[in-house]
């Protein structure tokens, strides 16, 4: 029989099921607790809003641990203002993703703070975790004559720049093409690399620090069998001064020696198009910052951002997320975003942009007449779009989307259940629909 169901750090997009079925594992332990009348446990140092609205509500019983274990101390976290770094010409973040660095740019990828941290942290003998949530060597390869950019072939995103395999790559859909030296366009060897990965901090760290012992953990170095598990007993057994990677390493790892975690640019999610983009920020980085100063000695974090008078910051660095929650969740009540109501995304998608744009129009327009003349429906449900998704073509289909607001579960339910009888059949057309969307890209 089941008698306890626990959901470890219960905030974890990755619970979420987006293709296929979809569904978000959490939820689906606390209806099935409910089921068998057995408790279950939501752990997480971040929760989501929803939870610990839910245990606001009385909904949830609220326990909580008020100390790290064995009373140790919570790191110390200090934010980096890069522009203050580039304009006192330090090595602010840097554009050029081959590496160079145009002669007084002042641009780099370590604030003078870090790499000095770095570099005595190295002396002193302890590890150091740098964390950088985009992989590869540069965001993209582009012509600095005319301007173009390599992109994907079936996505409507460019492709990041490989530099070990000599390769552009699209993150979306797996398409790969070798990156030449001209440009397909012009035929000038003028081809860039803008911005940078994982992959270029990894070099900027070995030319750094020379004597140290570097690795890097993302999708790219352990896409092999076993290769993440050693990887981590290299980092366990002291193998590794620095580790570089995505949000992997931020998962639960639990290493003594890791005294400084470095977070190389937290606007990169900052600022993404997503309302809960704040909340996960704050989730990412406290989960990262977290990893440093579980032994005996105390951890230090260094943020870099060009945003430090952004509200997020105070509370990350006081650990504060109670703070952060009273935040986002006036902002979440005064837009009507979750848990104040619940989201229906419809996705439009097919391989003719033209016929998918009439039938996603379409679909919106007797969804609206639908809502007018029903009393429950135009008083319970807010329909916004139409409009193209942010990546408005994906593996070679083009997609719409309508974003479906509901005061409560069972309208909304019913009210996207009438999308599905709207649309028409077809054999290469299709409407998805996902209740309460994590990914709205």
């Amino acid at each position: 029989d089941l008698g306890l169901i626990v959901v470890d750090e219960e905030h974890d997009p990755s619970y979420k099921q987006e293709d296929g079925l979809r569904y978000h594992a959490r939820d689906l332990a606390v209806v099935r607790a409910k089921l068998v009348s057995c408790p279950v446990i939501l752990g997480s140092a971040t929760p989501s809003i929803e939870s610990f609205e839910n245990c606001r509500q009385g909904r949830y019983r609220l326990l909580e641990l008020s100390q790290r274990v064995e009373q140790r101390a919570l790191p110390v976290v200090e934010v980096v203002d890069l522009r203050e770094e580039l304009l006192a010409g330090g090595q602010a973040t840097n554009d050029q993703g081959d590496g160079a660095r145009p002669k007084g740019s002042g641009f780099g990828l370590f604030s003078s703070r870090l790499r000095e941290a770095l570099r005595e942290n190295l002396a002193r003998g302890y590890q150091s975790l740098v964390f950088l949530n985009r992989r590869g060597f540069a965001n993209f390869l582009q012509c600095r004559l005319c301007g173009f950019v390599l992109r994907c072939a079936h996505c409507s995103v460019s492709m990041t720049f490989h530099l070990g395999q000599r390769m552009v790559t699209c993150h979306h859909c797996g398409f790969g093409a070798p990156a030449g030296d001209r440009c397909p366009q012009c035929g000038n060897s003028t081809l860039s690399g803008i911005g940078f990965g994982t992959e270029q901090v990894e070099q900027e760290l070995q030319r750094l620090l020379p004597e140290a012992r570097i690795a890097r953990m993302d999708r790219d170095t352990t896409s092999q069998r076993g290769s993440q598990e050693r990887l981590i007993r290299r980092w366990e057994r002291g193998e590794i001064d620095v580790l570089v990677g995505t949000q992997m390493i931020t998962k639960g790892h639990d290493v003594g020696g890791v005294t400084l975690v470095g977070a190389i640019l937290a606007d990169l999610s900052l600022n993404l198009p997503d309302f809960r983009a704040v909340e996960r920020t704050f989730q990412l980085l406290s989960q990262v910052a977290g990893r440093a100063g579980r032994g005996k000695e105390p951890g230090r974090v260094i943020i870099q951002t060009y945003a430090p008078d952004h509200y997020a910051f105070p509370h990350i660095i006081s650990h504060d997320y109670k703070g952060l929650f009273a935040s986002e969740i006036e902002f979440r009540r005064a837009l009507n975003y979750p848990p104040f109501s619940r989201l229906a995304h419809l996705r439009i998608e097919g391989p003719r942009p033209k016929e998918i744009e009439a039938k996603a129009k379409m679909l919106g327009e007797e969804l609206r007449n639908k809502r007018q003349g029903n009393g429950l429906f135009r008083e319970k449900i807010e329909i916004l779009g139409p409009a193209r998704a942010p990546i408005m073509r994906l593996r070679g289909r083009y997609r719409w989307q309508i974003l479906l607001k509901g005061k409560s579960g069972a309208p909304l339910l019913e009210f996207a259940g009438q999308a599905r009888a709207i649309f028409p059949v077809s054999r290469t057309d299709r409407l998805y629909i996902d209740v309460d969307p994590y990914n709205m890209l």
